[in-house]
C-alpha cells in the first residue's frame, strides 16, 4: 500500500512539475529587467504575460504581436471571420519588451506573425534618449522578425509599419504635456518605416500610408485620441490585410 501511494505521489509530480517547468522556460519571468522598460510599463506587461501562460498560443495559429493598438483591436479572429488568429498585443510594449517574450511564440511555430510595433519607443519617456534613435528602433524590428523566422522556419513574417500620430490631439484628449523633440515624432516615425521597408527578407504591410492625411498627421477619421484607432480605423486595417489572413487558412 505504501509502495502504491508513494508511485502516485512521484507521478503526480511527475505532471505537475513538468508544466511548471515548461512555462518558466519559454515565458518571461515578473522579475526580468528589461532594458528601458519604464515603471509604469511593467505592470500591463507582467499581468498580459500571465494570462498568456494560462492561455498558450497553440499550433497552427497566426499571432498578431505589438502593443496596445494590437491588444486594443480585441477579437481578431470577429474581424476577419477567422478562428485562428492569437492577440499577443500589450499595451505599453516596445521592441525590447517583444523581445524579451519571442519564446512562447518560437516553440508554437505559428503559420505566420504580424508585427506592429515601436511607437513606444520613440514616445514620451524615452523622447531625450539618445541612443533611441529611428536606426536603433527599425533595427530592433528586424531583429524581432529574424529571430522568429530563424527558429520557425515555416512561418511568414508582416512587418507592418508605424501608423502615423497627432501629438496635438493626443496631449488635448489625455490632457498631459509630451516632450519636446529634436525630430518630430512623425520624421522619426517616417524615419523607422523607411528603414524597415529596406527588409527584403519578409513581407511589408504599409499601413503607415492608409491612414495618413494631407497634414502628414494620423487622419482623425481613423483615431479615439490621435494614436489609438476606432472602429473605422480598425475596418481600415482588416481591410488591408484581410486577403494575407484568408490565403493563409487556405
Amino acid at each position: 500500500m505504501k509502495l502504491l501511494l508513494l508511485s502516485i505521489v512521484v507521478l503526480i509530480n511527475l505532471f505537475c512539475d513538468k508544466p511548471t517547468s515548461f512555462k518558466s522556460k519559454i515565458y518571461p519571468s515578473d522579475k526580468l529587467d528589461i532594458k528601458y522598460q519604464q515603471d509604469w510599463q511593467k505592470t500591463p506587461f507582467n499581468n498580459r504575460v500571465n494570462d498568456f501562460r494560462n492561455e498558450p498560443i497553440g499550433y497552427n495559429k497566426i499571432v498578431f504581436l505589438g502593443n496596445s493598438i494590437i491588444e486594443a483591436g480585441n477579437n481578431w479572429n470577429e474581424k476577419f471571420g477567422v478562428d485562428n488568429i492569437v492577440n499577443r498585443g500589450i499595451s505599453g510594449d516596445f521592441t525590447e519588451g517583444i523581445l524579451a517574450r519571442l519564446d512562447e511564440i518560437i516553440y508554437y511555430k505559428p503559420l505566420a506573425v504580424f508585427i506592429l510595433i515601436g511607437i513606444n519607443d520613440i514616445f514620451d519617456d524615452h523622447a531625450n534618449r539618445k541612443d533611441i534613435t529611428p536606426k536603433y528602433v527599425a533595427n530592433n524590428i528586424k531583429l524581432i522578425a529574424r529571430k522568429i523566422k530563424s527558429k520557425s522556419k515555416q512561418s511568414k513574417i508582416f512587418i507592418q509599419t508605424i501608423l502615423p500620430v497627432d501629438t496635438v490631439k493626443f496631449m488635448n484628449f489625455h490632457d498631459r504635456t509630451l516632450p519636446v523633440y529634436k525630430l518630430s515624432l512623425n520624421g522619426q516615425i517616417n524615419q523607422i518605416n523607411q528603414l524597415i521597408k529596406e527588409d527584403i527578407n519578409h513581407s511589408i504591410v504599409d499601413l503607415h500610408s492608409l491612414f495618413i492625411d494631407e497634414r502628414g498627421l494620423m487622419n482623425e477619421k481613423f483615431t479615439t485620441d490621435g494614436v489609438h484607432l476606432n472602429d473605422m480605423g480598425y475596418s481600415v486595417w482588416v481591410d488591408a490585410i484581410r486577403n494575407d489572413i484568408l490565403s493563409l487558412n487556405n
